[in-house]
This record gives structure tokens, C-alpha cells and sequence, in this order.
């Protein structure tokens, strides 16, 4: 009883879990009140638009820290982002706690897509976490732009951990940083020169961009191949997502479960009007706030 729009054929015995991920992801659209043998009597030419569905999920990178026989914690980068951005604070917690650090896709090792949107990455996350089979008691926490993401998958799968951190984000609109929009003008009209070595694509960056640490998010995300130097992270898709990801969709859904929320204090991205907000979605919440950190708190007091 399912038609795919795009890139598909048809596979009427796809599991219903995996038909809404996909539909989620904008893959699919999902026709109801039709019968399979309708289906199969559609137009030759229309039939033929269609190719095939690739099942499989995304296979984002990952690394680990701790023992596997540690109770787990995943901690999710934010925007422009990586792993390793947190493999220092993954090293203190590694005494306690098995400490996973996947790649989003379009960042780091992970695969790219054209899809960028919260949905797309909370299921990305959702079927990597699926296809672990990770022990329980789950910990998961998010900064940022993974805030957000763990934000969605609390709200649509409460109990898939059992305490969950947000690191500075709250579920509101935001409007573009300085920063980020640095970045992104950048990203706009940059580009690679063919034979330049590391250290000239280093002092072009820096002569461009005065900001230290934009400058190191930049050269966190460059790759070398044999025909060159690349970015890592998936710039057109991002840069067309880049609004979506400053966004909240309104939500009627409610998570119960544990959630902490953890501020800078020199940060503004969690204000004192956004308590009501987060406790209306998350009657559980608490709230700390880390002394002498910005946003990056994982950078500035890790």
C-alpha cells in the first residue's frame, strides 16, 4: 500500500518503523487508500521514474571512549562541528562511562546527504543507537545543534534514555551569530587552489578571517585528497539548511523522563524567559549553569 515518490520501487514489505524514517527524512511520500494492485497497475512511464530505495541506514562514523562494559554515553557535536571536538571531555568521563562521539551526516567522517533537516539527523541517530545494541541504562547528551536534534528524538521517543543532557540550546528560533554568519559568508565565496600546501591554506584562512576561533573551526573541517584539499562537512547542503536549523517547530509532545539542562553562564543562548518554554516540554527539567563558559562550554571549561 506504499508508493515512493523518488528514488524507489516498490517494497510493500518494508517495516512500518522504517517507512515513517524515511517519510521523515523526505524520501518518501506515503499514499494511502490504495491497494497493491493498483499500485502495480500505474502507468508504464510513471513506473519507470521510479528507481531503487536504498533501505540501509546512514552509517555515520563514530568513536569511543571507555569500556564497553561502562554503562553508555553518547554525546551528540553541534553545527559545523565533530567528534572529536569532544574527545577531551570524553577522556574524563571514560572512567565511568563508555563515551560514543558520532559524526552527524554532512560532518566530519559520516556520509553526506542532501537532506539536512532535525528529523533527518534525530533518525540517523535513532537507527546508529538501534544498530549498537547498546546496553541499558542509556545517557545521552547534545550540544547545540545536537541539543536540538536530542531534543526531537526525546520528544518522539522518550524513554530511549535514561537521563538526557541539553548543553546550551533551548527549543526556540534563533537568529544567525556573528559567528555563524562569518562562517558562512566565508564558505560562500571561498575556495580551494589547486597545489597550495597546508600551511599557505592556513595563512590564506587567517588572513581572511581575523576570529581565532572561527578560523579553527574552519581548519577542523578541511580534508586533503590526492587531487587536494576538501571540506569535510557537506557546504551546499548545509548553507541550504542553514535556516531550518535556526528554527523550532511547535511540539504537543511532552518528555517525562529526566532532562538537564546545562547553560554558560556568559552564554545567551539560554535565557531566563526560555525556562517556561523548556518546562511546558520537559516537566522534568533542571538547570545548571557553568561558571565562566560561553556556548562552547566543552572548549571553555571542559
Amino acid at each position: 500500500e506504499y508508493f515512493y515518490r523518488t528514488h524507489c520501487t516498490l517494497e510493500p514489505r518494508v517495516p512500518e518503523s522504517k517507512i515513517e524514517r524515511l517519510r521523515l527524512q523526505g524520501c518518501i511520500q506515503i499514499v494511502r487508500n490504495a491497494s497493491l494492485d493498483a499500485i502495480l497497475r500505474l502507468d508504464k512511464n510513471r513506473w519507470q521514474q521510479c528507481c531503487h530505495l536504498y533501505l540501509s541506514p546512514m552509517k555515520l562514523f563514530h568513536r569511543e571512549k571507555g569500556k564497553a562494559s561502562l554503562p553508555p554515553l553518547i554525546i551528540l557535536h553541534g553545527l559545523w562541528g565533530a567528534s572529536d571536538n569532544w574527545l577531551q571531555v570524553a577522556e574524563i568521563l571514560s572512567t565511568n562511562f563508555h563515551v560514543l562521539l558520532p559524526d552527524f551526516r554532512n560532518h566530519g567522517h559520516s556520509p553526506h546527504a542532501d537532506v539536512h533537516t532535525y528529523p533527518a539527523l534525530a533518525e540517523d541517530i535513532c537507527e546508529w543507537i538501534e544498530s549498537l545494541h547498546l546496553k541499558t541504562p542509556l545517557f545521552i547528551a547534545g550540544h547545540s545543534m545536537g541539543g536540538k536534534c536530542l531534543m526531537h528524538i526525546l520528544l518522539k521517543y522518550p524513554s530511549i534514555a535514561t537521563k538526557a543532557a541539553i548543553i546550551d540550546i533551548a527549543p526556540k528560533k534563533y537568529e544567525q551569530t556573528e559567528e555563524h554568519r562569518q562562517i558562512i559568508q566565508f564558505l560562500k565565496q571561498f575556495s580551494f587552489i589547486k597545489g597550495e600546501s597546508r600551511a599557505q591554506l592556513h595563512q590564506r584562512i587567517r588572513k581572511e578571517l581575523k576570529d581565532e576561533r572561527i578560523c579553527q573551526i574552519l581548519l577542523k573541517n578541511i580534508d586533503k585528497r590526492e587531487n587536494g584539499f576538501r571540506w569535510r562537512i557537506n557546504v551546499t547542503t548545509i548553507l541550504e539548511s542553514i535556516q531550518a536549523l535556526m528554527t523550532w517547530e511547535n511540539c504537543t509532545k511532552r518528555c517525562k523522563e529526566p532532562t538537564l539542562f546545562i547553560r554558560g553562564e556568559l552564554s545567551e543562548y539560554i535565557q531566563t524567559n526560555d525556562v517556561f518554554t523548556i518546562k511546558s516540554l520537559f516537566p522534568q527539567a533542571e538547570f545548571i549553569t557553568i561558571n565562566g563558559a560561553g556556548h562552547w562550554i566543552h572548549a571553555q571549561q571542559p
